[in-house]
């Protein structure tokens, strides 16, 4: 696929084993002299740091790649998924300040153009496994923001009815797998997913999304591996988003880019810009037909940035003076904004009347979540097991006394 703000990584060219060992000033091997060693020690090979493409519109200003199979109303489509992720975490951000939520908030602002990107290319039988701040692609999945208001509020009428927080609950007939972890964990299951639909010789793709902190762990390699061997079609996506809470991506990872991890792997990685939605949906759209096709799995890197930490309670005094600021220039919902006024896509008034309609929709789910009532205590006994196989699990009666 070839693509302005999109690339596949590539190596730098091969200077052969005695070049290479040279450089490291290692003992090369020959086949001249009595006493040659048999073996030469080589530094790894590294991929190049790929440099995006920042494309502009006729003022300089940054805008999204215009190679697209996206027609018009698919594009304005998009852009309401932005503003509804957006906006329904700003009035999560609301509630939390006014003590209504329960636990805490975590935003993805600055990267919500990867989720909804990546999402938004998928099929409808498809499945997603997100992690807390890919709030995006489980509203394009076709969870309604009431739902999200009422989870977030330990609400009876949301999707845990209470017994669990943020997105950690999931809805199959969406194709959409509530996170048990977000470091790692959930990529093997998804293996688990694609494998079990090839066994129903069904064309199904998973994508599992991970963290720069979370590829750092034996989950993802042992689900990955096994995904890779199986030619499984399992899309991997990596958040490079630069922090894994308050650590630098450079102090957990030696790659140059996170996709360079797939080499290890034998399979595709490619790397992306996070913050252009267009870009986002044309890789996912690759990778997806190439995993469903029976090229097997593949890793895309998303680029971007959280301009807010780990939670709300976190202050980000981690954070060098000036980075925040130079990522709001490539802010995902202006950028695209800015895209489709300048492509003649859509006009300022069309686009102020997607917001106001995603604003009403969040006013009115917002007040249902708020009105909905709180969970009734024993309720927390049911439906953690299959209740037509395992009984709730009320307290012991021994243990009342």
């Amino acid at each position: 696929m070839k693509n302005s703000s999109t690339t596949k990584t590539a190596s730098r060219p091969a200077k052969g084993a005695k070049g290479r060992a040279k450089e490291a000033g290692a003992q090369v091997s020959s086949d001249e002299g009595a006493g040659a060693r048999p073996f030469a020690f080589l530094p790894p090979p590294r991929a190049e740091a790929v440099p995006l493409a920042d494309p502009s519109n006729e003022r300089g200003e940054l805008i999204c790649t215009s190679e697209t199979t996206l027609d018009a109303g698919q594009l304005l489509e998009l852009y309401r998924w932005l503003q509804l992720t957006r906006l329904v975490e700003e009035r999560l951000v609301n509630l939390y300040r006014q003590t209504k939520v329960v636990g805490g908030v975590f935003r993805s602002l600055g990267q919500e153009a990867t989720a909804v990107g990546t999402a938004y290319a998928l099929a409808p039988g498809d499945f997603i496994a997100p992690l807390i701040r890919d709030l995006g692609a489980v509203l394009v999945k076709g969870v309604r923001p009431r739902d999200i208001f009422a989870q977030y509020m330990a609400k009876a009428w949301g999707p845990s009815e209470g017994r669990d927080l943020n997105i950690h609950f999931g809805d199959l007939s969406k194709g959409f797998i509530g996170p048990i972890s977000h470091l790692g964990d959930m990529i093997p299951v998804m293996t688990g997913i694609v494998l079990a639909a090839r066994m129903q010789k069904k064309d199904t793709v998973a994508v599992a999304y991970i963290g720069d902190g979370g590829m750092s762990t034996g989950a993802f390699h042992e689900g990955l591996n096994f995904a890779a061997v199986q030619r499984l079609p399992l899309v991997i996506v990596a958040e490079h988003n630069w922090y894994a809470y308050s650590t630098p991506t450079s102090k957990q990872t030696a790659v140059a880019n996170l996709a360079d991890k797939a080499a290890g792997y034998g399979i595709p990685g490619y790397v992306v810009d996070g913050n252009d939605v267009v870009a986002c949906c044309e890789v996912m759209r690759a990778a997806a037909e190439f995993a469903r096709g029976g090229g097997g799995a593949c890793i895309i890197e998303a680029k971007t940035y959280r301009r807010k930490g780990h939670a709300e309670h976190d202050d980000q005094r981690y954070i060098p003076a000036g980075e925040i600021e130079y990522w709001e220039k490539r802010d995902p919902v202006e950028r695209f904004h800015r895209h489709l006024i300048s492509k003649g896509v859509a006009t300022e008034e069309r686009l102020e009347e997607v917001v106001s309609d995603v604003r009403r929709e969040i006013e009115e789910d917002s007040a249902w979540a708020e009105s909905s009532p709180m969970p009734e205590p024993e309720r927390a006994a049911y439906n953690v097991f299959d209740n037509t196989v395992v009984p709730p699990a009320f307290r012991p009666k021994v243990l009342e006394n």
